[in-house]
């Protein structure tokens, strides 16, 4: 990610390029996302990422707590970077919340986990162990993996967020195969 300083004039041309609508993009891009009602904020905020799913029940960290403006009980998405794109939006979403309430996407999610090989399950253990040197993870490995590190294996090749290197590694044929066909399901409208 691209550094950028809220305080700056390149950053201020950001936000103007940007139409703060995140959201709306989104859905527009992904049909599969416009039956979802989602609270959202747009936060700039340099050094945060780009963007935090609320799920209904999630406050936050106590580092990081919900925003006010996304109540509890409901969807909420808050967007840190004003570079943040549709795909990113459609990625967190699938993979914090519809992974786990739409049928299509729990089967996808399912055949998905079911193909992981030995040496996938390597290279998570490799993640998890340079998350916990690097940015202080102190989850044991099992909550790691089925709240953050499954889910962003799950995002990674189909929502652009790995390089192409990356991705001819860390799939295989089927498994890249199948995650196209879950993202023609996303961007479908019926």
């Amino acid at each position: 990610m691209e550094e950028f300083e809220i305080n700056d004039p390149v950053f201020d041309e950001v936000v103007k390029d940007n139409d703060p609508q995140f959201l709306g993009k989104a859905q527009e891009e992904f049909p599969r996302l416009r039956n979802l009602d989602i609270d959202y904020k747009f936060t700039p905020k340099e050094g945060r990422g780009f963007l935090e799913f609320y799920p209904p029940d999630e406050p936050g960290s106590p580092e990081y707590p919900r925003p006010k403006e996304l109540p509890m009980g409901r969807l909420g998405i808050e967007i840190y970077d004003p570079k943040t794109r549709p795909i990113d939006i459609a990625g967190d979403i699938a993979s914090h919340w519809l992974i786990y309430n739409d049928p299509k996407m729990i089967d996808y999610y399912g055949k998905f986990r079911e193909s992981i090989t030995p040496e996938q399950q390597q290279r998570l253990q490799r993640q998890y162990e340079f998350s916990r040197k690097n940015y202080g993870e102190n989850r044991p490995y099992q909550e790691w993996e089925e709240i953050s590190g499954m889910p962003g294996y799950f995002r990674g090749y189909p929502f652009q967020q790995w390089s192409p290197e990356e991705n001819d590694e860390a799939y295989t044929p089927g498994q890249r195969a199948l995650l196209d066909e879950m993202m023609k399901y996303l961007r479908s409208i019926d």
